[in-house]
C-alpha cells in the first residue's frame, strides 16, 4: 500500500514586517507586504519594479554580440544560406523559427537543423556539421545548444565554418574555439540578461540585427514567440524576462503569427488572457510533444507557416501526437511509481528509475511527476535507437542537478543543463554506479533540510479584501514564474457553505470566513470535505471567466481542518497560540507557562525575555490572522 507522498506536511508562514516600511504605498496594503517580505525596498524601487526600466544595450553585456551581428549582417546582404541549429523542445524550437523568420525578412537563406531526440539526442553533432558543409553553408548559428557539442565545434574548424553559438546552458571547462559566443554566463554579473533561455538570446541578437538594419523586429512574431520559449523552459521571471514579458504578453492574442493564432484557437484560450500560466499548461506541451514523440519539423512547419491551407493538417498532427503523448505519460508514470515508492520506502534520496522500453521523448515529464510526489531529485532512464541510455533529471530545487552529474561525469558519456533540470548519456554497466553514488550526493546535500513538503504563504487575506481591484494590483507584480512566484495567501476558519464534485476528482466550493463569500476550486482534491466543515486554506487568486461572466475565485493549494488553536515552532520549541476573549492572544509553552497580549510588560520577566515574548506574540498575530 502506497502512502501520499504528494500530501502538503507544514505551512512556513512569514515573518513579521516593521509598518514603518510599507507606509504611504500606491499599491494594496496586503501586496506591500507581499512586496517587502521579497525584500523589496517600497520606497525607492517600487515604481520601477511595478514599471520596470528600459533594457541597457545587450553589446554593452555581451562582449562578441557585436561580431556575431556583423558576420550575421554580411550574410544578410550577400543572401547567403544560414544554417539555424536548434532543439527539440520548446525553447529550442521557438529559437529556431525566430531566426529563421527574421533572417528570411533581412535577406538571408536561413535552414533550420533540428536533431533527432531518438537518432540523434541533443544538440549540435558532427552529422549534423557533415550535412551542412555538403551544402555549401559556411555560416552556422546555434540557438538553445551547442555550447558543450566539442567535437562539432572541432568538426566546423575543420571545415571553416564559421560558428556563432547562442546557448543558456552550463560553459564547459574546455577551451572553446568558435566565431562568436552570445551566452549569459559571460555577461556581467548584475546584468538583467542574466536568466535569459535559449529564446532570450536568439531574442537579443534578432533585437540587435534590427537595430542595427533599421528593421522594425513587431513586423516578425518574436515577440509572441520569445514568450512562449521563456516560459516553456521555466527561464527566472526576473530582470529581461520580466521586463519583455510584461511587455509582449498581452500582444499573443492579437500575433500575426498564423500557426501560434491556430494554436490558441484550437485550444479555445482565444477569448481569455494568455498568461504564464496559459502557456505553461496549454501552448507549451502542445510544442514540445511534437518534439517528444514526433517529427520536430511538424511545429517547425506550423509555426513558420505562411499559407493557412497546411495549418489544419500541421494542428490535427500536432493535437494528435499531443494525445499520444499524454497517453505514454501516463503509462509510464503508473509503472515509474510503483520503482519510486520501492525507492522511497527504502531510504533513497535522489530516485533512479529505469526502464527500456520507457519512450524517451516522455521520461522528462515523468522525471518531474516523480519529484511533484515524492519530494526528491529524480532521473529517469531509458534506451536509445543507438544502444547508450539517456536520463532525465528534474530537482526538487534543494539540490543543483547539473554539479551532481558533474561529480559522476566520469560514469558518463555525457552530460548537461540547469540546476533544476539536466540529462545525461550513459552505459548499461554504469548506471547503478550512478545510482549509488548519486544517492550519496543527495544524502550528504540534505543533511541539514526537512523533506516534508511544504508551503510558504506570503500574507494573510480576508475574503472580504479580494476583489477585481485586487486582483489588477496583483497583475502589476507579475507576471509570475520561476524567481517571480505567484504570491500565496491564506486565511482561517472559512465555512464550507455549498461543495460541488467535478469531474477527474476536483471540487468547487462556496466559502465564507465571517467577512465575506467566495468560489474556491481545489484540483485533484483528496480531502474529506463536507458542508458547515470549518477550514483554513493556502490559495493563490485569479481570475473565472464563464459565460461573459469575469469573476475572483481562489485556486486552492492546501486545506487543514480548522482548530482555534495553532501550534507556533520558533527555534525548535513549540507554542500554543489562541485567541481568548476580546481576540487577546494567549500563547502558551511546553511546561505550561502563559503570557496573553493584552499584558504589555510581565513582572515576573526580564528584559531580554519580555522582548522574545513580544517576539512570539507577532509570530502569534501571523498564524491566528490578525495580522497580515
Amino acid at each position: 500500500m502506497t502512502t501520499d507522498n504528494n500530501q502538503i506536511k507544514r505551512w512556513i508562514l512569514p515573518s513579521p514586517i516593521n509598518e514603518v516600511e510599507i507606509d504611504n504605498c500606491s499599491i494594496n496594503y496586503t501586496l506591500q507586504k507581499v512586496l517587502s517580505r521579497r525584500g523589496l525596498d517600497l520606497k525607492n524601487d517600487l515604481d520601477g519594479y511595478l514599471t520596470p526600466l528600459d533594457l541597457p544595450n545587450p553589446e554593452d553585456h555581451f562582449n562578441e554580440l557585436s561580431k556575431a551581428t556583423g558576420r550575421i549582417i554580411e550574410a544578410c546582404r550577400r543572401n547567403e544560406k544560414i544554417a539555424i541549429c536548434g532543439d527539440y523542445d520548446a525553447d529550442g524550437i521557438t529559437s529556431t523559427v525566430l531566426l529563421v523568420e527574421l533572417l528570411s525578412k533581412l535577406g538571408a537563406k536561413p535552414i533550420p537543423y533540428i536533431p533527432s531526440r531518438q537518432d540523434d539526442g541533443y544538440g549540435l553533432n558532427i552529422k549534423m556539421i557533415n550535412e551542412i558543409n555538403k551544402i555549401e553553408i559556411n555560416l552556422v548559428i546555434t540557438v538553445d545548444n551547442g555550447i558543450s557539442a566539442l567535437k562539432a565545434i572541432n568538426r566546423s574548424n575543420e571545415l571553416g565554418i564559421d560558428l556563432i553559438i547562442t546557448d543558456h546552458h552550463k560553459i564547459p571547462d574546455f577551451k572553446i574555439d568558435v566565431f562568436a559566443i552570445i551566452h549569459p554566463e559571460r555577461s556581467p554579473s548584475n546584468s538583467p540578461y542574466k536568466y535569459l533561455a535559449g529564446v532570450g538570446i536568439a531574442y537579443i541578437l534578432a533585437k540587435n540585427l534590427c537595430n542595427k538594419l533599421n528593421y522594425d523586429i513587431y513586423k516578425s512574431s518574436a515577440n509572441v514567440l520569445f514568450c512562449i520559449g521563456t516560459i516553456a523552459d521555466m527561464a527566472p521571471l526576473i530582470g529581461a524576462n520580466r521586463k519583455l514579458l510584461k511587455e509582449f504578453l498581452p500582444q499573443i492574442r492579437t500575433t500575426n503569427n498564423i500557426g501560434v493564432k491556430s494554436i490558441i484557437k484550437k485550444l479555445s484560450i482565444d477569448q481569455i488572457d494568455i498568461t504564464p500560466e496559459v502557456i505553461a499548461f496549454k501552448i507549451a506541451p502542445l510544442i514540445n510533444a511534437v518534439g517528444r514523440i514526433g517529427d520536430p519539423k511538424v511545429i517547425l512547419s506550423l509555426l513558420s507557416n505562411k499559407s493557412e491551407d497546411h495549418i489544419d493538417k500541421h494542428i490535427k498532427e500536432c493535437f494528435s501526437l499531443n494525445k499520444e503523448r499524454k497517453r505514454l505519460t501516463q503509462l509510464i508514470e503508473k509503472e515509474a511509481l510503483e520503482i519510486g515508492q520501492t525507492q522511497f520506502s527504502n531510504g533513497q534520496k535522489f530516485l533512479v528509475l529505469t526502464n527500456s522500453e520507457w519512450h524517451l521523448g516522455v521520461i522528462g515529464i515523468v522525471a518531474a511527476r516523480m519529484v511533484e510526489k515524492f519530494n526528491l531529485p529524480t532521473a529517469i532512464i531509458s534506451l536509445g535507437n543507438d544502444g547508450l541510455f539517456r536520463g532525465s533529471i528534474r530537482s526538487n530545487n534543494l539540490l543543483k542537478v547539473n554539479h551532481a552529474l558533474d561529480e559522476c561525469s566520469d560514469l558518463l558519456i555525457a552530460h548537461g543543463g540547469h540546476a533544476a533540470a539536466a540529462g545525461f548519456t550513459i552505459k548499461e554497466e554504469n548506471i547503478p554506479k550512478l545510482m549509488k553514488r548519486i544517492n550519496k550526493i543527495a544524502i550528504r546535500e540534505f543533511k541539514d533540510y526537512n523533506l516534508d513538503k511544504t508551503i510558504t504563504p506570503d500574507a494573510y487575506i480576508n475574503l472580504v479584501d479580494i476583489n477585481l481591484d485586487l486582483y489588477r494590483q496583483l497583475m502589476l507584480i507579475g507576471p509570475f514564474g520561476i524567481m517571480n512566484n505567484a504570491p500565496i495567501f491564506w486565511t482561517r476558519k472559512c465555512r464550507v457553505l455549498d461543495i460541488y464534485r467535478l469531474k477527474g476528482g476536483h471540487i468547487k466550493m462556496t466559502l465564507n470566513d465571517g467577512s465575506g463569500s467566495i468560489d474556491a476550486i481545489k484540483w485533484n482534491n483528496t480531502k474529506k470535505i463536507k458542508t458547515n466543515d470549518l477550514i483554513d486554506i493556502a490559495f493563490y487568486i485569479e481570475i473565472n471567466k464563464w459565460k461573459a461572466k469575469t469573476n475572483v475565485q481562489l485556486n486552492l493549494i492546501d486545506i487543514k481542518n480548522y482548530s482555534n488553536t495553532i501550534e507556533l515552532k520558533i527555534h525548535n520549541h513549540l507554542y500554543k497560540c489562541k485567541f481568548i476573549s476580546n481576540k487577546d492572544i494567549l500563547i502558551t509553552n511546553n511546561k505550561g507557562q502563559s503570557i496573553c497580549s493584552r499584558l504589555s510588560t510581565h513582572s515576573k520577566f526580564n528584559k531580554s525575555q519580555e522582548v522574545f515574548a513580544k517576539k512570539i506574540l507577532t509570530f502569534a498575530e501571523i498564524a491566528l490572522g490578525k495580522a497580515a
